[in-house]
C-alpha cells in the first residue's frame, strides 16, 4: 500500500481560497497535490511526473478516474473541469520520448 505525500506548487501570498488541493494516482503510488484554480493542466502534469520520478521526455495525460478514455485538455485549467478539493485524477503514460 503507497503512503499519500503532499507537494504544494503555490506562491505563498496565494489565498487559500484560490488553492485546490487534488490526489493523483499513478503506477508509482498515491500524492497529494496543492495548485492554485487556475493552474493549467500541463503545469500539473509536470510537477507530478517529476514528483512521481518519471523521465521527464515521456508523454502523459491526466483522467478522472470515471472516465479513462478522455484526457483532460492540456490547455485548460482545473477550475475550468470544475474541480474541487479533494478530486481524484489519475496520471497517465501515453508514450515515451525519443
Amino acid at each position: 500500500m503507497s503512503t499519500a505525500t503532499e507537494v504544494t506548487d503555490r506562491k505563498p501570498e496565494d489565498s487559500k481560497d484560490q488553492d485546490l488541493t487534488i490526489i493523483i494516482k499513478s503506477m508509482r503510488g498515491t500524492k497529494t497535490f496543492t495548485f492554485g484554480k487556475i493552474t493549467k493542466v500541463v503545469e500539473v502534469i509536470a510537477v507530478a511526473v517529476r514528483e512521481f520520478g518519471f523521465a521527464p521526455d515521456d508523454k502523459f495525460d491526466l483522467v478522472f478516474p470515471d472516465k479513462p478514455g478522455e484526457p483532460l485538455d492540456h490547455n485548460r485549467t482545473l477550475v475550468s473541469y470544475h474541480i474541487k478539493d479533494g478530486t481524484e485524477l489519475l496520471l497517465t503514460s501515453i508514450g515515451g520520448g525519443v
